[in-house]
């Protein structure tokens, strides 16, 4: 057994980053598993591993054998040994999966022209967009949603979005959404179109951007620095970016941080923060207007309202990330802050990652690594708000 050839390794405080371009693989190595993978570079035969580690006080002798099996499985799942398959590189998923967007886009026909009743415009990132509505009732609905995004612009659009109507026989507005004169989505309902309209306006102003990673996180700063929350859904990733607005950090963003090349800063994306309705008693604490919101329903079915940030709250510019947190929501768990190896917190930020906006290589991998090793790391696991905000605000400060 022996490692696949071309992988490149990163050392990382006194751990390692193992790196695949073929597989797009990347994977952090605490201090045990990086000796290993050091003596298997050095063509140490297998069976003699678990005997190594121990002879350098790595391992008691008990453990050693099920250390070695564990770091071998987890390296062959990402294709790094030579007599294990290569996995396919993984799927980075954008907003919405491609099945998706094809199943919406198939129901919208061609566009047709429109005297617009209402036209808006926004800007978002770098991108100024137009909206041209068929009916007022459309814009009154998607300003709820993307209204504090509203420009004075006067140059012309980047983006144009059209949204015709139509009354349909059970009496609902309905609403076609065109990009650029393309079929983007159908609103079968004035309840359902906002959503659609912040995706199809995220999207075109996220490809527009220059950017290294699109991460599904939290993003909130304190002076000029930000700090990270990248989690998965229904982690509380939302909630807590909400409550460490409400105790004085500066809003970028509760979904989406979008890390630059060579800079490596974070812009704000400043979207109204999405509650669902299983939220709403709880998210009322910070945001109490919230039973007074228009109510959305969401394509995937959820019920929700939209909270846009106030202006006061905005962060302006790009800022550096000094620390990244990732939350997890437990009903009933301790609350505590875990410091993390950075080369895991680079391989689980790297699970968060929705877009690469170019193709891992050795040199960006490097300078990854260079970036979060200058980055405090940490797990967090929670089940009160207050003691989570407390936690991050004395580790931040």
């Amino acid at each position: 057994m022996a490692l696949r050839p071309g992988l490149a390794f990163f050392p990382l405080d006194d751990e390692l980053v193992v790196f695949s371009e073929t597989s797009q693989s990347l994977i952090g190595l605490n201090a045990t598993a990086a000796f290993i993978v050091r003596r298997l570079q050095d063509g140490v035969p297998v069976p003699q591993l678990a005997g190594a580690l121990v002879s350098q006080g790595g391992a008691a002798a008990e453990v050693a054998e099920s250390w070695v099996i564990s770091t071998l499985d987890a390296l062959s799942s990402r294709g790094l040994l030579a007599d294990g398959g290569t996995p396919l590189p993984p799927p980075m998923q954008y907003l919405e999966t491609e099945e998706v967007v094809a199943r919406l886009r198939a129901k919208v026909p061609p566009l047709e022209p429109f005297e617009p009743k209402a036209v808006g415009h926004y800007r978002l990132l770098g991108t100024h967009a137009v909206i041209r509505y068929a009916h007022r009732a459309q814009q009154r609905m998607v300003d709820t949603v993307i209204g504090h995004l509203g420009s004075d612009e006067t140059t012309a659009p980047t983006l144009v979005i059209d949204i015709s109507a139509t009354y349909l026989k059970n009496g609902h507005l309905a609403s076609y959404i065109y990009c650029n004169g393309k079929p983007e989505a159908q609103a079968a309902k004035l309840s359902s179109l906002a959503p659609l309209v912040k995706s199809a306006l995220w999207t075109g102003a996220v490809n527009a951007f220059d950017f290294l990673l699109d991460l599904h996180s939290g993003v909130v700063a304190k002076g000029d620095s930000c700090i990270l929350l990248p989690a998965a859904a229904g982690s509380g990733k939302s909630s807590l970016t909400a409550a460490l607005t409400h105790a004085g950090f500066a809003y970028l963003s509760d979904e989406v941080a979008l890390v630059e090349p060579g800079t490596f800063r974070v812009p704000a994306v400043p979207l109204a923060v999405c509650v669902k309705d299983t939220a709403w008693d709880m998210m009322s604490r910070y945001y109490p207007e919230l039973p007074t919101l228009a109510i959305h329903r969401r394509d995937d079915g959820k019920v929700v309202r939209y909270v846009p940030p106030s202006a006061a709250t905005v962060y302006r510019g790009t800022a550096r990330v000094s620390h990244i947190f990732f939350p997890r929501y437990t009903k009933g768990e301790p609350t505590r802050l875990e410091p993390l190896a950075r080369s895991e917190a680079l391989a689980m930020l790297m699970d968060q990652c929705l877009a690469l906006r170019q193709r891992l290589d050795h040199g960006n991998v490097r300078e990854l690594v260079r970036w979060i090793g200058a980055i405090d790391c940490y797990s967090l696991p929670f089940s009160s708000l207050d003691e989570a905000v407390a936690l991050v605000s004395k580790a931040v400060s």
